[in-house]
């Protein structure tokens, strides 16, 4: 679990710090203050523990460039990150990330241990003994030495709670309302290579990775997941549809080529072609003829019931959504808090109401010191919050208080 966030010199923020709920934590502020700005250097964790942007021992990383400091909770004590990242934004915004030095800490004050330049992506596969072994050679990880050296069994227990931090990293998903706009370029079918499946998913991109997504749940066996996720949008729950279905065809094409000396080569690429059918009353829609409320809630919706994520970044979930709706999916999300630390993103009163005030936090931005975040929680007194939790019983509500300037100037 991550419990507390830095960056530094990361777009809006010059350097933003955020202590982090457990389950839910709301950032409210208007826009451009600097939300979407934090979800996204959170997601360089996940970037760090991907294995396709493994980055070589000896990476070369500008000391210009975002600094991350990240500590994680685990049942044996913290976990401390320090990272300086190099990355560049693509013609879509996106941040691809190019190499990072990454340094840690293990245990408490008293006997701290230091692993240097031990990579996310790296630890995810200690439990492979030759990787362990090579990255002990090369004296990456700097234990204490003489009479305070720490056992060979203690060693083997870091490379562990690394695993564990990995693959926690390794499961932050992202959910932003922009992903999706426009269903009407979405594709109505999709293809999967036979053959080699993994790199035709690796190139499939925003609407389509979303049916992938969705396709690959439904063929899971013993989905509890999935099925739970049709009942919410199906017409036991929302009423969003009333079926979902993947047609499957199998289909071929042939490539030629021609190789050294003239020859002529022929291969055969064996596809499954796949239709998702929504089923809305008698009529049978193509993804590209829902709405686009419709498609984002069922993204939504999809990203916060399915998968085994460890943590959800939501983006703005009011965008294009009734607040009839946005009810019921708020419920749904608090709910799925239980079991992933969820952080959410919003500009939207509405939003306010349906959460407790200890979950808040209000970004602001400042030209001189740039985003700033703080727990409206942790900025007042107990007489003043136990105030505030009795206006919100009795008188009004967040929403309101936060629109009439109540939760300003209190950092």
């Amino acid at each position: 679990m991550l419990s507390r966030f830095l960056i530094e010199n990361y777009r809006s923020c010059l350097r933003t710090s955020i202590d982090l709920d457990p389950n839910l934590s709301v950032l409210i502020g208007p826009n451009g203050s600097g939300k979407t700005n934090i979800l996204k250097a959170i997601m360089y964790l996940n970037k760090m523990a991907q294995e396709e942007n493994y980055p070589p021992f000896h990476t070369q990383v500008s000391t210009a460039g975002p600094r991350i400091k990240a500590t994680f909770e685990q049942a044996n004590g913290a976990v401390r990150l320090s990272a300086l990242v190099g990355a560049y934004t693509d013609e879509f915004n996106n941040d691809v990330l190019r190499g990072s030095v990454q340094n840690w800490q293990i245990g408490d004050k008293k006997r701290k241990r230091t692993l240097r330049g031990v990579p996310l992506a790296f630890a995810r596969r200690v439990s492979q003994q030759r990787f362990r072994v090579h990255y002990f050679q090369r004296s990456y990880i700097m234990h204490p030495s003489g009479p305070n050296a720490v056992p060979r069994a203690t060693q083997e227990h870091d490379w562990r709670v690394l695993a564990e931090v990995a693959k926690y990293c390794l499961g932050i998903t992202y959910y932003g309302a922009s992903q999706f706009t426009n269903p009407g370029s979405c594709p109505v079918s999709f293809e999967i290579e036979e053959e080699n499946q993994r790199q035709a998913v690796l190139r499939l991109r925003g609407h389509a990775k979303f049916l992938h997504s969705m396709y690959s749940a439904s063929k899971a066996e013993a989905n509890a997941s999935y099925a739970q996720f049709i009942d919410i949008v199906g017409p036991r729950g929302l009423r969003l549809i009333d079926s979902l279905k993947f047609r499957e065809f199998q289909v071929s094409s042939v490539d030629r080529s021609v190789r050294v000396g003239g020859k002529m080569e022929v291969r055969t690429r064996h596809k499954r072609l796949v239709i998702p059918q929504f089923r809305i009353g008698k009529q049978k829609l193509s993804p590209n003829q829902l709405s686009e409320g419709t498609f984002k809630t069922l993204a939504l919706l999809f990203h916060v019931v399915t998968g085994d994520s460890t943590a959800l970044l939501i983006e703005e979930p009011e965008v294009c959504v009734h607040h009839g709706l946005l009810s019921s999916i708020l419920e749904v999300i608090k709910s799925a808090s239980r079991r992933k630390q969820i952080i959410l993103s919003t500009h939207s009163d509405y939003v306010l109401d349906q959460v407790k005030p200890e979950n808040v936090y209000v970004v602001s931005s400042d030209r001189a010191v740039g985003t700033q975040v703080y727990k409206i929680s942790k900025t007042m007194t107990s007489r003043e919050f136990g105030g505030l939790r009795e206006y919100l019983a009795t008188e009004g509500n967040l929403g309101e208080y936060w629109r009439e300037g109540g939760l300003e100037d209190r950092s």
